[in-house]
């Protein structure tokens, strides 16, 4: 007889179903698909039974108590006020004494009898031991999750979970008593102190978060809002309070802004609008203003019906939904009163949700738990990842979230398993739903239920969750605003970790994503991203497609197979764009406001440009779509070095010369410092010099446009040419090329992988602009390095491939001789082209802009020069970003030193640029001396122009 259950309705966790059949008793979780199988029914199976009886039942508490003493030893043990916790959050632990023993005739492991008596003294004494450090517990949890995860590197694996249980453990102590909070700063009756009302805007000319640049730019929006107040009395100041206290960090930009109730964001949207533009790549008030209705869809009969993983958990772990709501004619948590927090709480433990709420710790404002949840619900809610602490950043203390705390805050689990709302967090209301696997259809209905039993409540009280039509859902936070929607699934991808840049490959699904433990681990917390202009259900489907082209990738590579053409920008197509891949523009332009390209910005300023060259194309067939195609993308950041603007040949120059030309003449400079402090060739601070130099093969088309024939073509030209040299080297094509027929399949992993870093080799190009624009292509057939023997006057160089350019030289001395490296790369150029003639080849030369480059931003001498100069002092100033940008270098910080770059220079000679790159190089040389010998900077800066 098979008995299955086939549906079941939402249960309580940890309920179970027993079925007996006959004499025979079976029992298993009460879920769908849960099977039992009996072989017979009454006495000796002659009449099988007419029915079968089904119990129901909940599990109160579960606890492993180990016996490997007596197990191994003999004898027995007793555990006296052994404590089993309650699988009800609600619920008290369950106390109880035990004693275990042997059956008499059962032997110890290994053993022939009871064993010594002195065995048994040592077993009990080691028993004792170990339960009174808790070692026994945290064993059988760190082997569990081990035996779960299994990392790649067990040894790290635990080190790190034994290091996490020790700080646990000191920040348990001391634990039995709720913190009096109401005299922290911040965290008592009022917010910390710092900027208000009534007060004039400070000097911002030092701030970093977004809405202090607004501020900065205009600084008149203030001046006509400071005044103005919403309904509930938030005044603008509370919105920017946390942005101006605290001047935050160049490198990471925040908002700084936080709305303090719905109103805020139309009364002071003239502020607010451009941080949320800022926030969210494809917002603008012009696209989504009161006539364009934000998309909301939150019905899970829409969602793609996709499998992440199909082996049913090898790869997906975990799932969750997370979703933000506030209530309309309330002050956000921010903001509001302790009386108007508290109202929150009571329409939330009104709803008919059916659960526990858990008010935090010293909380007094629940009047069925006054004090809040005890000391072990707490422990075991921060162990499960679902509790919630005081805020510990000072822009949020600033802000106002901390007061009152913990007032009026606490965590509703609900009797469903996995779902917890947490009240008055950063909003009002915060939900989430868990599960094992990944069934984000069944999450998503039950999240929906929840949010409606919780906004039914609400509307019997008087409110219900506040929402606009052109910003969606409203939250405190306006990087949450929109369907206010997250899903979160955990992956297990341990290959793609070792292979590629997992949150570079995320972002290019619209996708993020963290490290879910050890990086030996291979797990993955995949986040959705954007949820402002994007409904419910486009955001899930957006997850579970991406989800599931990460899995199908870490199968493939588990095959040994490449996954390179699998992605977005990598493989033989281009990724979808908004300009076609061919033919003309469309006669409207797409909305460029929000991309930081150069091109972008030639565009914005004259939009005729487009309109004149739309339609335009090269005897090659190449378009402007194509020539523009990256820069216009709304994801990349601006930060690689890049105009945007990409020749797909050479005759692009000519047929779209009138955008080439406003985009050269838009590039900075490279700063002209007529001094006599040019870099000497033996300056001690200066550890090396390079030289890289550019060149593009006539009558190719460029990486952007080129097909796998054209990009391979180029490879045997340059190889052939570089292995005539007088002193050949050796070609080293990338892992997984195929082209050559030196070396078919290109290098190990391993050996790229130590050329990699030693800077001898280059990876697939990660910036969202190049992969748009076509540079990643068929990645990574035709590409390598050339690598050529050290020179007799010491000079390192190796020849990239089609790596962007179809050659990139690069010329790197030891020393400052930085003339002898830029005079070495030229020779090297020199006789390549030279071996190339023997093909009727040579590089790329325009009569107006020099040689032909990929980007505009190398076109002219194709030159560009580093040196890695030893500058502690300097580098430490405030001013040295802005003494670099002034000279026209750009810097970045490796293995201690700082390498220095020129900034391309199309307008330049090779000779004028490299004694300006002297000129430069001696400047920054010059002034790190002064501050090492105690001088100040003032005056210097002050004469070169610099201050």
């Amino acid at each position: 007889m098979d008995i299955t259950v086939k549906e079941v309705e939402e249960l309580p966790a940890h309920t179970f179903i027993s079925v007996r059949y006959g004499d025979s008793r079976k029992q298993g979780p009460f879920r769908a698909g849960e099977a039992f199988s009996f072989s017979g029914g009454g006495k000796g199976g002659s009449q099988l039974p007419k029915a079968f009886t089904l119990d129901v039942f909940r599990k109160v508490g579960t606890k492993q108590v180990s016996v490997a003493g007596i197990t191994a030893m003999g004898g027995s043990l007793r555990h006296d006020d052994l404590e089993i916790p309650s699988l009800d959050i609600q619920g008290d632990p369950v106390k109880t004494s035990i004693e275990a023993s042997l059956r008499s005739g059962a032997s110890p492991a290994g053993k022939g009898g009871d064993g010594p008596k002195m065995k048994q003294v040592a077993a009990e004494k080691a028993r004792t031991y170990l339960e009174q450090h808790n070692v026994q517990s945290i064993m059988q949890e760190m082997f569990a999750h081990l035996l779960e995860q299994k990392p790649k590197d067990p040894l790290a694996f635990m080190s790190d979970f034994i290091e996490r249980k020790r700080d646990e453990a000191e920040a348990a102590e001391g634990a039995d008593e709720a913190i009096d909070f109401s005299q922290e700063p911040g965290l008592g009756a009022e917010a910390l102190p710092g900027f208000g009302e009534g007060q004039a805007l400070p000097d911002l000319s030092k701030h970093s978060s977004i809405v202090t640049d607004v501020l900065r730019r205009s600084p008149e929006l203030y001046a006509e809002l400071a005044d103005q107040r919403t309904s509930t009395g938030v005044s603008l100041a509370s919105c920017v309070k946390a942005g101006v206290d605290f001047p935050g960090h160049p490198l990471v930009k925040v908002s700084g802004a936080y709305a303090g109730d719905a109103e805020s964001y139309e009364l002071y949207k003239g502020v607010l609008d451009p941080v949320i533009a800022a926030l969210h790549p494809g917002w603008s008030p012009e696209l989504f203003g009161q006539h364009n209705r934000h998309p909301l869809d939150s019905n899970p009969a829409k969602l793609t019906k996709a499998v992440v993983d199909s082996s049913e958990g090898k790869y997906a772990v975990f799932a969750s939904l997370e979703v933000r709501r506030n209530f309309s004619g309330l002050p956000f948590p921010n903001c509001c009163s302790m009386e108007q927090r508290r109202t929150v709480e009571t329409i939330l433990t009104n709803s008919e949700v059916k659960g526990s709420y858990l008010p935090l710790r010293g909380s007094q404002s629940f009047e069925e738990k006054p004090g809040g949840m005890a000391l072990h619900q707490e422990e075991r809610l921060r162990s499960m990842g679902m509790l919630f602490s005081e805020p510990d950043s000072q822009m949020k203390l600033a802000a106002g979230f901390g007061r009152h705390w913990p007032d009026a805050r606490g965590v509703f689990v609900g009797d469903a398993p996995g779902l917890l709302v947490w009240c008055n967090e950063e909003d009002h209301l915060r939900f989430f739903v868990r599960q094992q696997g990944v069934d984000l259809k069944q999450l998503l209905a039950r999240l929906t239920k929840a949010v409606a039993s919780v906004e039914g409540a609400a509307k019997i009280a008087g409110y219900e969750f506040c929402s606009s039509k052109r910003l969606g859902y409203l939250t405190a936070d306006p990087v949450r605003l929109g369907c206010s929607l997250k899903a979160t699934v955990s992956l297990k991808l341990p290959c793609l970790s070792d292979s590629v840049d997992v949150p570079e490959l995320c972002r290019s699904l619209e996708l993020q994503c963290s490290s879910g433990g050890a990086a030996a681990s291979g797990l993955w917390h995949v986040h959705s991203s954007d949820c402002l202009a994007i409904s419910e259900v486009d955001l899930l489907n957006i997850t579970v497609q991406g989800c599931k082209r990460l899995v199908a990738l870490e199968q493939r590579l588990e095959n040994g197979e490449p996954v390179f053409d699998a992605l977005p920008g990598l493989g033989p197509e281009l990724p979808p764009g908004v300009l076609p891949d061919s033919g003309s523009c469309p006669r409207r332009m797409p909305d460029i406001s929000t991309c930081k390209s150069v091109v972008a910005a030639c565009l914005r300023n004259d939009s005729g440009i487009y309109m004149r060259l739309r339609a335009l194309k090269t005897e090659g067939g190449i378009g402007f779509g194509r020539c523009i195609r990256g820069a216009l993308d709304r994801r990349s950041n601006g930060a690689a070095l890049s105009t945007g603007l990409m020749a797909g040949d050479e005759e692009c120059l000519d047929t779209f010369k009138e955008l080439f030309d406003v985009v050269l003449a838009r590039l900075p400079s490279l700063a002209s410092k007529a001094t006599s402090l040019p870099l000497d060739p033996s300056e001690p601070h200066c550890s090396w010099v390079r030289a890289d130099l550019r060149r593009n093969i006539s009558g190719i088309k460029l990486a952007t446009c080129c097909s796998r024939e054209e990009r391979r073509e180029a490879e045997r030209l340059l190889v052939k040419a570089m292995s005539a040299l007088s002193t050949p080297g050796e070609y080293l094509p990338l892992h997984y090329s195929q082209s050559s027929p030196l070396c078919p399949g290109g290098v190990s992993l391993e050996v790229q992988s130590r050329l990699l870093q030693d800077g001898s080799l280059f990876s697939q190009p990660r910036d969202t602009a190049a992969l748009d624009a076509g540079v990643g292509r068929d990645w990574p057939d035709a590409r390598g390095a050339f690598k050529l023997p050290s020179s007799a006057a010491g000079a390192e160089s190796i020849g990239w491939v089609n790596e962007s350019d179809h050659l990139l030289l690069r010329s790197r001395m030891q020393g400052a001789d930085l003339s002898a490296a830029c005079k070495h790369a030229q020779g090297l150029a020199e006789g390549i082209e030279a071996a190339l003639k023997a093909d009727s080849r040579g590089f790329a030369l325009h009569q107006q802009f020099g040689f032909v480059s990929l980007d505009a931003l190398h076109l002219g001498s194709g030159l560009q020069l580093t040196a890695a100069l030893h500058l502690t002092k300097l580098s430490s100033s405030a001013e040295f970003p802005q003494i670099c940008a002034g000279l026209g270098l750009a810097e970045i910080w490796r293995d201690g030193l700082n390498e220095v770059s020129c900034y391309p220079a199309p307008g330049l000679s090779a000779e004028e640029l490299l004694e300006r790159a002297q000129q430069n190089f001696g400047v920054l040389v010059h002034l790190e001396k002064i501050l090492a010998e105690g001088g100040q900077l003032d005056a210097e800066l002050t004469a070169l122009g610099l201050a």
